[in-house]
């Protein structure tokens, strides 16, 4: 019974692990995209101001 209950805490704390990573993950990448179109309005913005 003891190894049951076990089993089951562990994969608990696993999907809860994978669903905290999941989440990190997908926030990070929200944010590069953002940073990399901010970065490149930016510079085509500064481009077409100079030219």
């Amino acid at each position: 019974m003891n190894f049951i209950l076990r089993t089951i805490k562990n994969m608990a704390l696993d999907i809860l692990s994978m669903l905290k990573g999941f989440t990190y993950g997908f926030i990070m990448v929200g944010l590069m995209i953002g940073l990399l179109g901010g970065a490149i309005y930016g510079v085509l913005y500064l481009r077409n101001l100079f030219l």
